[in-house]
Order: C-alpha cells, then sequence, then structure tokens
C-alpha cells in the first residue's frame, strides 16, 4: 500500500533537533564508498509522526515522497522553494539524492528505548560491528522522538547490506530509487542557464547531485568605482609609469654627479638601497597587476558564451608568476597552456618577475662608472714663468727665521728638496735597470724604447716622463758621421700643473673624495712639458786642454797627491777672460773640436765651460757660472777608458707633448708624458694652426740646475771626494757607438737624475710656451692668474646603466616588464568594472563548494588533476531564480539546478541592478585572447 503525503512546512526547535544526532553516527562517506553515495536522504516528512507509529507493527507499507517540485494545490506552495532543499536532504550533504521511494519493511515487533543506557551500549556496540555511519535525525513518522529514532539503526547496518537480496533475514533492508515521473532531461540547453532564464532546470548530470542554490549576496561584476578598482589602477598606472622610467633611464644612462656623492646630495648607499627599494615595488606592483590581468581574462572567458572555456592548466598560470618554481615541480601545466597566448605571455611575465630586480640591479641602480671623453677648456692659476729658481724657494716650506739680509736658509731647503728627489728618481731609474740586467728582458737599443725617468709630485703622485727627439740619439749614425761616442737624449716629464688645475674648483671635476674615496678620472691636457737635453761627448785630453785650466800656458797650479793630477790655484777664475773684454769685444773662449757639436763660438753665440782640473776616475767636476750660458756642464772619467766625458745639460719646454693625468681613490694619481704622437689630437702643438717661435732653452733653469749641482755634489772632483753620485754616473759612459741593452748610457742617467729640476722649476707655471707678464722677478701674487688650456676629460660618476657589454641582455627583461604593463593597463581601463576573480583559491573554492561533481573529473579527489585532467574546460554558469552562480561543462550541461521559479527582474542581494543583469552583459561579451 502505498501513501502520498502533502508536504509542510515544520519547524524543529534545538530541542526537539539535537537529540536526533545519535552519538554512534561516525558519518563517515568516504569509508562506505559509492554504497553511500547511493543511500538515500531521509526527509523531514509531515507523516514523520505516523510513520513512527506505523513502525511498531508487523505490516508492511511503501510511503512514496517526491520532492524537488512543489504541488500546486498544496497550501504550502509558497514554502516548498525554501524548504524542499531540506525536505530532500535535512543534512544538505552534496552526494545526497533527492529523488527517492522509501519502502518500509517488517521489523521485530519490541519496543526499542532509547532513554536506557544498556540500549545505547549495544546499540553503539552494534554500530561498531557494522561500521556503518549514522545521520542524526530519521525521518520516518508524522512526529519527531524526544531522543532518537530507532529508525536510526538504519545506518548501522554496514555497505554489504545494502546490497543483500529482498529475501534477506536482516531487519531492514532498503532500496532506493528514483521516483517516476521526475526524469533528469537529457539535454540541456545552453539557454537555460542564461542570466534570464526564468524556468527550473534539472540538467542530467546532477539531478542525484545536486548541490543547494547559494543566492550570491553580491553581484559578480564590481561598480566601476569601487575601492578595489580605484587601488587596482593605481597599482597598474604606478607598475607602467615607474617601469617606462626605468627603461628610459637604463637607454639614456644619465650621470648623477654631485647630486649622488658622499659630500653633496644623495649619498651612494642611499641611492642604491632606494632603487632597489623602487624596483622591488615595481616588480610586486606588477605581478599584482598582472595576475588581476589574467583573472580577469580567464574569468570573463569562463563567463562568456563565445568562448571555450577555460581550463586548470589555465588557472595555473597564475601560480607561475607567484612562485616560478612551479613551472618545474608541474611542468605538465605547460603542455596544456604554455603555447597559447596567454600562456606565452605569462611565460614572460614569469620571466620578468624573476629577473626584474636583477635587471634593475644591473641597469639601473647607481654605480661607479666611466662616461665619454669630453673636450672642452679647462682652467689653472698661473704664479711664475718656467724654472724661477727664486719662485722655487717661495714653495720651500721653511720655517727657520733666516738672519739679516741672508737667504742661505731657503737655499738650504731648495737643496733638501732637490737631493732628495734627485735620488729618489735616480735609485727609482736604476732599480729598474737592475731588473732588466738581472733577467734580461730587453735588447732595445733605440732609446724611445727604453726605460724613462720616474718622478714625484708631492709625494702622492708619480710622474712619468717620455723620450723626445729620439731622432738626434742615434749613437751608431752619430759615430758614423762624426767618428765620435756621442750620446745625446731629451727626456720630457708631464706638466704639474694640470694636476692642481684637476683638482681644483675652477673646473667642477668630481674627486674621489666626493665618491667615497673610490672614483677615477683622467685628464689629457694640451699643454707643454717641461724638458731637459743631455749632450755627452766622449773627448781625448788634448782635446780638452783649451777647456782647462791647468792645460793652459802659465797657469797657477798645484798637485792633488792623486796621480799626475794639478789642480789651479784659489784664485784661478780670476785669470779667466771677461766677456766682454777690455775693449768691449764678445769674448767666446778658446776653440774646440767639438765647438760644432756642442754649439760654441762666434758662429753660435755661445760659450764653452772653464773647469779648473782633468777629474780623476769615478769623479766628476761641473761648470755652471759661464756668462750668458742656458746651460751647465759636467765632466768625468770613467774608470776604464783613457777619453774624457764632456755632458751638457739644457732645459726647455716641448710643444711636441700632452700631459695625461689620472687619479683613483684606490691607486693614487700619475701624470704621464705622452709625446711626439702624430694621433694625439691633445698635443699641445695642436692647439696651433700655423708654425709658432716655440721655447728657447731656459735661461733661468740653469740657476735652478746649480741648485741642483750642490745639493748632489756633481762638482766634488774639484776635491777627489768621490762621491757616489760621480761613482755611479761614471761608470755610464759609453765605451763604444751603441748603446748597452743592460744598462742606461751616462746621457740617460744624467737627465733622469736632472728631472727633480724639471718638476719643480714646472709648478704654477704656463701651460703655453711663453710668459708674456711684466712682474717684478716674473712671479705673480697669489692665487696668480687664470690660464686656460685644451684637454680632453673623462671622468667616473654614479652613473645609472650596466658595465658590461653582455649585461645588455638585460635590456630585454625592462623592455617586456613595460610592455606588459602597457597591455594590463590597456585593459584595465578598458574592463574598468572587474568581475569575481574565479583563479583566486577563495572564490574558486566557493564556486566549487556550491557546485555539483565533475563527471569528467572522478578520480582526481585524491591525488589531484593530471593529464587530460588539466585540459577539461570549464565554465561558470549561472540560474537567475535562484541567483545561483555554479561551474559548468562546457558541453552546455551546466552543473546547478534551481528550486524555484523567479523572474529575472528580481533584485540581487545589495540591491545594485537586477539579478543577472552583469552576468547576462558578461556572457554575451567577448573575451579578449
Amino acid at each position: 500500500m502505498s501513501n502520498y503525503q502533502h508536504e509542510q512546512d515544520i519547524s524543529l526547535s534545538k530541542e526537539q533537533s539535537a537529540p536526533w544526532i545519535s552519538p554512534m553516527s561516525s558519518m563517515d562517506f568516504d569509508e562506505q564508498g559509492e554504497a553511500a553515495r547511493r543511500m538515500s536522504s531521509i526527509s523531514s516528512h509531515p507523516g514523520y509522526s505516523q510513520l513512527n507509529n506505523d513502525g511498531q507493527h508487523q505490516n508492511t507499507a511503501h510511503a512514496t515522497q517526491q520532492g524537488g517540485v512543489s504541488d500546486d494545490s498544496s497550501p504550502n506552495k509558497g514554502s516548498s522553494g525554501r524548504y524542499s532543499a531540506t525536505y530532500d536532504n535535512p543534512l544538505r550533504l552534496s552526494h545526497q539524492s533527492s529523488q527517492f521511494k522509501i519502502r518500509r519493511v517488517p521489523v521485530p515487533d519490541q519496543a526499542i528505548s532509547f532513554a536506557s543506557d544498556s540500549s545505547i551500549q549495544d546499540l553503539k556496540k552494534q554500530g561498531a560491528m557494522s561500521q556503518m555511519s549514522s545521520p542524526g535525525d530519521t525521518l520516518i513518522g508524522r512526529s519527531s522522538p524526544p531522543r532518537s529514532s530507532p529508525w536510526g539503526r538504519l545506518w548501522r547496518f554496514s555497505i554489504n547490506s545494502l546490497h543483500r537480496k529482498k529475501s534477506s533475514t536482516d531487519t531492514l533492508t532498503m532500496n532506493m530509487q528514483p521516483i517516476s515521473g521526475t526524469e533528469c532531461p537529457s539535454i540541456m540547453e545552453e539557454e537555460a542557464c542564461d542570466g534570464n532564464s526564468t524556468r527550473p532546470y534539472y540538467p542530467k548530470q546532477c539531478c542525484n547531485d545536486g548541490p543547494e542554490p547559494c543566492s550570491s549576496r553580491k553581484d559578480i561584476q564590481s561598480p566601476a568605482f569601487h575601492w578595489l578598482t580605484k587601488v587596482v589602477v593605481f597599482l597598474s598606472l604606478y607598475s607602467t609609469v615607474m617601469s617606462g622610467i626605468w627603461l628610459f633611464v637604463a637607454i639614456v644612462q644619465p650621470r648623477w654627479g654631485r647630486r649622488i656623492s658622499s659630500r653633496m646630495g644623495m649619498g651612494p648607499s642611499t641611492a642604491t638601497v632606494l632603487t632597489a627599494f623602487l624596483s622591488k615595488t615595481i616588480e610586486l606592483s606588477f605581478v599584482t597587476i598582472f595576475i588581476t590581468f589574467l583573472g580577469q581574462i580567464l574569468t570573463r572567458r569562463a563567463i562568456s558564451r563565445g568562448s571555450r572555456g577555460t581550463t586548470l592548466a589555465e588557472m595555473s598560470m597564475r601560480s607561475w608568476v607567484i612562485q616560478p618554481g612551479s613551472l618545474a615541480t608541474h611542468s605538465g601545466m605547460l603542455r596544456y597552456a604554455g603555447f597559447s597566448v596567454l600562456g606565452i605571455l605569462s611565460l614572460l611575465a614569469t620571466l620578468v618577475a624573476a629577473f626584474y630586480t636583477t635587471a634593475s640591479d644591473a641597469m639601473v641602480a647607481p654605480k661607479l662608472k666611466y662616461g665619454r671623453w669630453e673636450h672642452k677648456p679647462m682652467s689653472g692659476y698661473v704664479r711664475s714663468s718656467y724654472a724661477n729658481s727664486d719662485y722655487v724657494k717661495m714653495l720651500c716650506p721653511d720655517i727657520l727665521e733666516p738672519e739679516v739680509g741672508s737667504k742661505d736658509n731657503t737655499v738650504a731647503c731648495t737643496a733638501v728638496i732637490v737631493s732628495g728627489e734627485s735620488y729618489r728618481n735616480l735609485q727609482t731609474f736604476m732599480g729598474v735597470w737592475k731588473n732588466i740586467n738581472a733577467n734580461g728582458t730587453t735588447t732595445i737599443h733605440d732609446v724611445k724604447d727604453r726605460p724613462a725617468g720616474v718622478a714625484s709630485l708631492n709625494s702622492n703622485t708619480t710622474l712619468y716622463g717620455s723620450w723626445i727627439e729620439t731622432e738626434h740619439s742615434d749613437v751608431a749614425a752619430h759615430f758614423e758621421k762624426t767618428g765620435r761616442i756621442i750620446n745625446n737624449v731629451t727626456l720630457a716629464m708631464p706638466h704639474p700643473g694640470v694636476a692642481a688645475a684637476a683638482t681644483s674648483p675652477l673646473n667642477g671635476i668630481m674627486q674621489p673624495d666626493d665618491l667615497s674615496g673610490l672614483g677615477e678620472y683622467a685628464v689629457k691636457a694640451g699643454v707643454v712639458s717641461p724638458a731637459v737635453n743631455v749632450l755627452c761627448v766622449n773627448m781625448a785630453q788634448d782635446e780638452l786642454q783649451p777647456l782647462v785650466y791647468t792645460e793652459w800656458p802659465n797657469a797657477k797650479t798645484n798637485w792633488t797627491g792623486v796621480g799626475l793630477q794639478k789642480q789651479g790655484w784659489q784664485n784661478w777664475t780670476d785669470e779667466v777672460p771677461r766677456h766682454p773684454d777690455s775693449r768691449g769685444n764678445a769674448n767666446f773662449f778658446n776653440r774646440t773640436v767639438v765647438d760644432d757639436i756642442f754649439r760654441w763660438g762666434p758662429t753660435y753665440q755661445r760659450r764653452p765651460p772653464i773647469f779648473q782640473l782633468f777629474p780623476a776616475d769615478y769623479n766628476t767636476v761641473v761648470n755652471s757660472t759661464v756668462i750668458g750660458s742656458d746651460a751647465i756642464y759636467i765632466m768625468g772619467k770613467h774608470p776604464k777608458l783613457q777619453n774624457y766625458t764632456m755632458c751638457e745639460l739644457r732645459s726647455w719646454v716641448s710643444p711636441n707633448c700632452s700631459t695625461q693625468f689620472n687619479i683613483s681613490g684606490i691607486s693614487g694619481s700619475k701624470m704621464a708624458a705622452h709625446c711626439e704622437d702624430p694621433d694625439d689630437v691633445d698635443s699641445y702643438r695642436r692647439s696651433f694652426s700655423g708654425p709658432q717661435d716655440w721655447a728657447k732653452p731656459s735661461g733661468d733653469w740653469k740657476w735652478l740646475a746649480d741648485q741642483w749641482r750642490l745639493a748632489t755634489d756633481l762638482n766634488g772632483g774639484e776635491r777627489n771626494n768621490n762621491a757616489s753620485n760621480a761613482r755611479i754616473l761614471t761608470q755610464l759612459i759609453l765605451p763604444g757607438p751603441k748603446l748597452l741593452s743592460y744598462q742606461p748610457s751616462m746621457a740617460e742617467a744624467l737627465a733622469v737624475f736632472a728631472s727633480s729640476t724639471l718638476t719643480l722649476g714646472a709648478v704654477g707655471t704656463p701651460f703655453r710656451h711663453y710668459w708674456d707678464y711684466e712682474k717684478p722677478g716674473n712671479i705673480l701674487g697669489e692665487p696668480g692668474i687664470v690660464h686656460q688650456f685644451n684637454a680632453s676629460v673623462i671622468t667616473q660618476q654614479y652613473t645609472s646603466g650596466h658595465v658590461y657589454n653582455w649585461q645588455g641582455i638585460f635590456y630585454v627583461v625592462l623592455a617586456l616588464m613595460f610592455a606588459l604593463n602597457v597591455l594590463c593597463c590597456a585593459y584595465i581601463f578598458s574592463h574598468a568594472k572587474l568581475v569575481t576573480d574565479y583563479t583566486e583559491a577563495q572564490n574558486l573554492f566557493a564556486l566549487a563548494l556550491n557546485s555539483a561533481p565533475n563527471e569528467r573529473l572522478k578520480g582526481t579527489c585524491g591525488g589531484g588533476p593530471e593529464g587530460r585532467d588539466l585540459a577539461v574546460p570549464w565554465r561558470v554558469g549561472y540560474s537567475s531564480g535562484a541567483n545561483h552562480y555554479f561551474i559548468e561543462q562546457t558541453s552546455g550541461r551546466p552543473w546547478g539546478r534551481t528550486v524555484a521559479t523567479e523572474t529575472a527582474t528580481s533584485r540581487t542581494a545589495d540591491g545594485d541592478g537586477f539579478a543577472g543583469e552583469s552576468y547576462d552583459r558578461l556572457r554575451n561579451g567577448r573575451p579578449w585572447l
């Protein structure tokens, strides 16, 4: 017999419903497997009490319950839509079916009391034996029991009892089948889930597993002026503008000058940290915007009617950007999503997000870097003419008070400086040749390729000289022409005034101290270079007799006690002829066989030197007092040679060089004379277009050289003191007509030895080859006159840009960042109304919980989807009647159901617009990509 009961609205109090939950029930549906899913949920029913009472008799009754569709004749039609899901699924389990007919079978005619503790213990024991989950409420009968229904024993049966035959002797069997007349539609039209749909629908896939509609509280699309939209727009603009600036800076590579320095502006470390911080904010904002861009495209695609939907593989693209390592751990995603347009964009975004900070550090972060050579005029102060001995004395740091009318203290101070610098220069030079002599690393006989002198300026700048006019330095050629051993060399030194000009505020060059002691710069100055010429000629004793007082007729001499050496009397200089003579005629002294070599005599208007005596072995004698002369002369004797050697020293400023100045906060500063290079655009000679009257040998230098020879005791041969300097120099006299490959010549050594006078004599002097000021003593007051000179300058500053060429590859990262930002920004502005991003975990989780199971993803709940599971497409469906969003298959069978018929003009939960209006617009829109 079958009974039909109308549905009624039953509201149970907490006290009535709480006892229905059986303490013995574990509700473990995972253990029950598929059988548990086939079980019917026992709904609340108006005939609950009657069924409970009838259950005590041994008769068979059949109760058929019809759910889901309201009876039009029922007085409770208005409430059926609200509670029909409760009727069909009292536990609200998504896996319970709602279309069943329940059949009662005989049960033992005995009362079962649940008030007894022993009975409860028996039930617990039986439940444990059967391992069957039990629901908390039993819906048989017309009234709810105060505690637990005896029909709760139904849940204690094991899963095997559900498959037993009807003839089984078990206490209770159930056979649940869909009620006839409520079959699911075989095919569901896609229009049934449109936002304009007004009728209920029951997809075949979901008839037995449909969830309760959620009735969304908010619309799927937010307003254009929503706070989230404003944040997204701001982040998009920030990321786009800043990434554009970053790319522009990397291309232009601006130099920040004093805006980033340790003395002014921003400190270097602060600038580095600020750049890293800003690049990180660009990276983070980009990741945020691209994830939003990706989520909006995939969600709109999942909604749009004209799209193919979206897949799990495509949803994983957001994790590529956030966690680049997921490309390695979930490489299978690339197969199904990596080769689409959106997949390629995501891979590029992943690359950008992973390496943008590195690219910023390489291409934008300020770092010390050389710029380009700049040709510009530089300025420096000038106070004196070249080689002014009086000005050199002024510069000497003398703290002693001189006696009235005496200048001995300043002379002594100058002599100390000159001698110290000279000794150091000669020692350094000989040290270089010692290494050459020891390892035999050179066989060079050409002067221009041989080691030149090295000097020092202010004890902190190293000066490197250069051999010039080397066409006159070929010993073999001179010997072939004159039959004499002639050793002629000219050494040029860099102009020391360039160092003062480079470090002067006049030129505004950032010094290493401005760059935390780490900066560098270089200057190529088109200025003159002080030079010294040393001409040494080997001569026989009889050839020198016209120039040696002891060899003159009627000379007053004394024996020195050293062999046959004689020396002149104390006032021997009084017997030297005067210039001019008593008649006013020019007196050029005696003629010699070497007048044309040294340019002496009336033809050259130059006078030769006169010496007191011939020097002994290892000794030298000096004459620096020739009237009107521009040179000093030194004569020395090699111990193993019969001949003597006479050397002439003169100095001038050469126009054939440029001075190169380099300074580093780490390695110090150095200067070099770069001479006679036809390709040197900075050579001083290049500053003039036509021929010039270049400087002649300086007459003032002779007096500075006289102080040098006194300080170095080069005239000790008059006393046969065997001075160390003279001993070294005389042993370097050339024994034959060629330069030795293992040691320097005497002329080379003398030039280096005298180079200290070039350095000291050029401090504060003009950068050009002439002096055009009429001042007493040729000395100007402080700070002097500003002179300009042409120069090429290259400096280090904190610069944004790459250091090595291979780092240019990071341009790709910066350009991609900007391009992707522009794309995302354009999309966001064109789609200002954001939709709910269903690629976000919380949104997808809520959507999935309110959707039916996926038949095409069976078996993936434990180990997760893999292989073709990742390519299963899906869409976001919508039921306007219930205002319910759910997941539907792209085949047109939405996974959801409505439970009551409502019109499409019902209001949304927040009262903004009509339910489904936004969805309908999105559904019919055309998605990007």
